[in-house]
């Protein structure tokens, strides 16, 4: 086989290749293939980051805040639309 030959053909394997993981990693994006999930680490190790706690908290925080607001909208409307009726009833 001469040298022109061969670097075709590994040229060709080499585009195959990327092809097929160009492919995988586009199924991956759109989630119909897992991501590889890295092993936990375990043992004096295994500790919680410091930036994962401050993320924690602030979503925790806005979690509460948007479900204090959305409680704190139903009631409002309970009571203005319950208010409007009363006073449509009495009048």
């Amino acid at each position: 086989m001469r040298h022109e030959d061969q670097r075709l053909v590994v040229f060709q394997q080499r585009l195959r290749t990327n092809a097929t993981t160009i492919a995988l990693d586009s199924l991956r994006a759109l989630g119909i293939i897992r991501r590889r999930v890295d092993r936990p680490i375990v043992g004096r190790r295994a500790y919680v980051r410091w930036w994962e706690r401050i993320r924690a908290l602030i979503v925790l925080s806005a979690i509460v805040v948007g479900l204090g607001i959305a409680l704190a909208v139903i009631i409002g409307v309970i009571v203005l639309s319950a208010g409007f009726l009363l006073e449509r009833a009495i009048s």
